[in-house]
């Protein structure tokens, strides 16, 4: 099985590879994210009830990188 730092790696690498296709790169990968959120947003509501906004799910990561 293989660690979780060499799954995101491939994950990023399919990613970037992924938006290399794409005329506007930067517009893909925004909508990526934008997918992501959207996807944590719906797994935390199912996890614990409770609906974060986007604003909410921004200031969680910008928390979480401020503290690494």
């Amino acid at each position: 099985m293989k660690s979780r730092p060499e799954i995101l790696t491939e994950i990023m690498f399919y990613i970037l590879e992924r938006a290399k296709c794409e005329e506007n790169t930067e517009k893909y990968l925004e909508h990526v994210l934008d997918y992501c959120k959207k996807d944590y947003q719906k797994a935390y509501k199912k996890q614990n009830g409770l609906e974060l906004t986007i604003d909410e799910i921004k200031h969680k990561y910008e928390n979480k990188r401020e503290n690494n």
